[in-house]
């Protein structure tokens, strides 16, 4: 996803403001991205925040650093803001979508502009604290592939938390056993989020995307604060879309390479009890001479599962062969790394006398 950057030539730079700024895209270490939709009262802070950040010891390991803001069709002067945060921080680039997509688009298209080896994305509302950032990378150099931040002392209203809470409940579901699934803080390796493909409400369940193609996954708490500026943008309609995703991400992590033992162990089911409920009233028809009448709801039963049996497992065939297709130029396993024992001096030698 390509994206224009603007920046001013003759802007004032401080010495420590500068150091942080790679000169190319593959000097860049971390990447940190901020998704912005009407945000334009809490960037300014934020920005300034995270470049003090950046500038102390605890974030020497991991600079250069860019900070990608991707504006999401703000209407309230974000845009204006990012481009004058551009002019002022070398280190600042803005990527700007036609319109509205939606924060997973947001993310994804920040995730597809970053250059660094490591990728944190944080909220632009103020409400993820920055100075976690490097809390989160040192623990990628503990063999992780994505570090989790867990919200643990929320400060949000209960209209926020309670379906959130729900929601991560079951989306434990998809495999991985973290506590916050929708804080937008995490720490990424760039290998891991070159894999993602986020769709819908996806931001959401990408540790579940990652535990389905293996990648190790933490979490540490973190800092929340309360929003000062702007309204949120969580509402009932993106609650229903996120229950939908959820659903899906499940259905997804567990059967994705194996629909047909879902949907074929199902139907089977189905075709199981409405045989028997069928066989049983046939039995006392013809063999015990009862008339079939005051069993006749029992019949619709059977043969409704009979019907809704046999569908899923056609369903689940033609699931199979969508699957063939999908994978057929993608292989069902990621290796991690091959490792070979090295051979003694005197098989070398065999091996140069031949």
């Amino acid at each position: 996803m390509g994206a224009e950057t603007t920046r001013s030539s003759d802007s004032a730079q401080s010495p420590e403001i500068a150091e942080i700024a790679a000169d190319t895209p593959e000097d860049v270490v971390t990447s940190i991205v901020l998704p912005a939709y009407n945000e334009v009262g809490n960037l300014r802070p934020l920005v300034e925040e995270i470049v003090a950040v950046v500038e102390s010891e605890a974030m020497a390991a991991y600079r250069p650093v860019e900070i990608l803001i991707v504006d999401d069709g703000s209407t309230d002067g974000t845009a204006e803001t990012i481009r004058e945060l551009t002019a002022e921080f070398d280190a600042v680039a803005g990527v700007f979508l036609r319109r509205n997509f939606g924060q997973s688009a947001a993310l994804c298209a920040g995730f597809d502009t970053a250059s660094g080896e490591y990728v944190v994305p944080l909220d632009a509302d103020g409400q993820n604290n920055p100075a976690d950032i490097p809390m989160l990378l040192d623990r990628l150099g503990d063999g992780f592939d994505c570090v989790s931040g867990w919200r643990k002392d929320r400060d949000d209203p209960i209209t926020k938390t309670i379906p959130s809470g729900i929601q991560t409940y079951l989306a434990r579901f998809t495999g991985p056993d973290i506590h916050d699934f929708g804080c937008t803080l995490k720490a990424y390796r760039a290998e891991a989020v070159d894999e993602l493909n986020l769709r819908g409400e996806g931001h959401r369940y990408i540790p579940a995307k990652l535990y389905d193609r293996g990648y190790k996954i933490t979490e540490e708490p973190v800092d929340h604060r309360p929003r000062t500026h702007g309204s949120t943008k969580y509402g009932a309609g993106r609650l229903v879309r996120g229950f939908v995703d959820l659903a899906f991400n499940i259905f997804w992590n567990k059967y994705s390479m194996r629909p047909m033992h879902l949907m074929g162990g199902l139907g089977l089911l189905l075709l199981g009890g409405g045989g028997l409920i069928g066989t049983h009233a046939l039995f006392m028809k013809y063999a015990l001479g009862d008339s079939l009448i005051p069993h006749l709801p029992r019949l619709i039963l059977a043969v409704a599962l009979i019907i809704f049996g046999f569908q899923l497992l056609m369903f689940g065939i033609m699931a199979e062969m969508l699957t063939k297709i999908h994978y057929r130029g993608e292989v069902p396993y990621r290796i991690q790394s091959v490792e070979r024992g090295e051979a003694d001096d005197g098989e070398d030698d065999a091996t140069a006398a031949n």
